[in-house]
């Protein structure tokens, strides 16, 4: 009988003690940071972050490295992993969530950097036939 009261009380206890527990999955659902005036959140988060500023003048060069993210924001043009998303307004808020880009609460199509310089090139002239 005594047995039967140690296995009662010690399934009572594990009970008890198993009801405070909780486990939680997003420890890292986010990271965010502010560069310049933009206010960016990367999902999902890394403890794994890196930040620089650099202003001279007019000119001002923002990055963030969320683990494998990389935004940089440099005289308001975005990018993010290489990409170009285009020039941001002051203050517009921007997101990365699992690499789907927004900005202001739209979606933004990317550009990549060298096709964007490529387009910027201007025409060379066509040589004149004789």
């Amino acid at each position: 009988m005594h047995r039967f009261y140690c296995v009662l009380t010690t399934c009572l206890c594990l009970i008890l003690i198993s009801a405070g527990c909780r486990v939680s999955v997003g420890v890292n659902a986010e990271s965010e940071t502010d560069m310049g005036s933009h206010h960016v959140i990367v999902r999902p988060g890394n403890a794994m972050t890196s930040s620089t500023s650099v202003t001279f003048g007019d000119s001002a060069t923002y990055e963030f490295t969320c683990g494998a993210v990389k935004i940089k924001i440099e005289n308001e043009a975005l990018s993010v992993n290489g990409k170009s998303y285009g020039m941001l307004e002051p203050e517009q808020a921007v997101e990365v969530d699992n690499g789907t880009v927004t900005i202001a609460g739209k979606v933004r199509q990317s550009v990549a950097v060298d096709q964007k310089k490529e387009l910027e090139k201007p025409e060379q002239p066509k040589p004149e036939a004789d």
